[in-house]
């Protein structure tokens, strides 16, 4: 991976982080969520 791509997709995460944060979730909850398996493919 390149440089700019991680930098871009640091900018994303942090992004979304701050809107859960927002929302009302706690890092616990956000770490949690990031760590379940959805069953998405």
């Amino acid at each position: 991976m390149n440089d700019q791509f991680m930098i871009a997709l640091d900018e994303e995460w942090v992004a979304l982080v701050q809107e859960a944060k927002a929302a009302g979730l706690r890092i616990e909850e956000i770490r949690e969520f990031l760590r379940e398996d959805h069953g998405e493919e």
